[in-house]
């Protein structure tokens, strides 16, 4: 009896240790670290799609597709060359990149402190938005003149779009894991409980005879 208890002990904490463990394993990538990581590979993906989508967009209004990419470069060139043609195109992609990169792992960090789905899907869009109106409405009329040019409606858009591409990198990857069901109504406990009760054992009725001589 002592030897099947301590079987049975033993192997209930290795279930709840083997539990802890998936549990952790699957946690583990929902840590500011690890979601700064997943943010920042998000941001890149994302960051390229955006500066693609932009460059459709200029393509379609029959202008040069990369004079986003040459506007971005103002950034860290100065103005007057964007007016003579003079800027990089790999320096406007390596700064669209970078800042890509950077603003998705603000985010990544930002979503780690959101245990719903929900929650991390809605701000993330309000994450664009918020980017949009930070870079154009106020950085760029004090620093960076040359995005004043820019259609404002669909940056706007796009913008939004950028902090939508991040939800698949920074949703959670495992839904919360449920201990214990909920507790059963009375009537259903009751109900359960005689179903799964074994069924009471009948008493041996004594059978007797009809003996005409008895009533004599």
């Amino acid at each position: 009896m002592s030897g099947s208890s301590t079987t049975q002990g033993r192997g209930q904490a290795t279930a709840q240790v083997a539990g802890q463990n998936e549990e952790s394993k699957s946690s583990r990538w929902d840590t500011r670290r690890y979601m700064v990581l997943r943010g920042a590979i998000g941001g890149l993906a994302a960051g390229v799609l955006f500066g693609l989508l932009q460059m459709w967009f200029l393509a379609d209004a029959q202008l040069p597709a990369d004079t986003i990419i040459h506007m971005i470069a103002t950034i860290v060139q100065p103005d007057e060359y964007f007016a003579t043609g003079q800027t990089s195109l790999a320096v406007g992609w390596a700064v669209h990149v970078g800042l890509s990169i950077t603003y998705g792992a603000i985010f990544g960090l930002l979503a780690s402190e959101f245990e719903s789905n929900v929650t991390r899907v809605w701000t993330a869009c309000l994450y664009g938005a918020f980017i949009y109106m930070l870079n154009f409405l106020v950085l760029a009329p004090l620093l960076y003149p040359v995005f004043v040019e820019a259609n404002q409606p669909f940056e706007g858009t796009v913008h939004v779009v950028y902090g939508a591409l991040l939800i698949p990198f920074v949703v959670r990857w495992s839904g919360r894991r449920v201990t214990s069901g909920p507790a059963l109504p009375p009537i259903a406990l009751a109900y359960e409980n005689r179903r799964t009760s074994p069924a009471p054992v009948a008493s041996a009725v004594p059978t007797t005879t009809f003996d005409p001589a008895a009533l004599r």
